[in-house]
């Protein structure tokens, strides 16, 4: 089971909110980052599925349909961000320069250049079933299509080793049982 979350989230300060050419608002370098360095701490509070349910259902009856930002923690338990947090501006690219190195934080997973827009592999943090995204990053790895099977690709699970959320971990660790 992971730490219990911060209530807040966290974002280096090399880091601001520009608009991206992958999708809307992106976040990115303002000056290069090393591999390593932590670069967005995800904070929040954890709910189950029920919890996350409703809250899903209500916010698509609100007019504007606000969004929920969320992230799959355990099989049972999700993180919710604060609403506004930048951390949620971060786009998916199926070549990302952050990856997971615990349940709430990414860091740079190669050297980031400033300017370079910060990225993260949505795969690595969802198994939803109905989870489908299509994807316009643009790397030559693009997959055209994130799903919440991801984490069962073979070439993924290499690429990414242990970098994906404890859920996801459990799933590729034990795929006969439930994370």
């Amino acid at each position: 089971m992971p730490d219990t979350p911060e209530p807040d989230c966290w974002l280096h300060p090399d880091a601001e909110v520009r608009q991206s050419s992958i999708e809307g608002a992106g976040l990115f370098a303002r000056a290069p980052i090393a591999t390593g360095t932590a670069v967005s701490r995800l904070g929040g509070r954890l709910v189950t599925w029920p919890a996350l349910q409703d809250m899903l259902d209500t916010a698509a009856k609100r007019p504007g349909h606000p969004y929920v930002d969320t992230i799959t923690v355990t099989g049972t338990l999700h993180l919710v961000l604060p609403p506004g947090r930048p951390n949620g501006k971060g786009n998916h690219s199926c070549d990302p320069n952050l990856w997971w190195i615990d349940a709430y934080t990414l860091a740079a997973r190669r050297p980031i250049a400033a300017d370079e827009e910060l990225t993260n592999d949505y795969a690595t943090s969802t198994a939803g079933p109905g989870f489908s995204m299509r994807c316009e990053c643009r790397s030559p790895l693009c997959r055209g299509v994130v799903t919440g099977g991801d984490w069962q690709r073979p070439e993924l699970r290499r690429r990414y080793g242990a970098h994906w959320v404890p859920a996801l971990l459990e799933l590729i660790r034990n795929p006969g049982g439930s994370a």
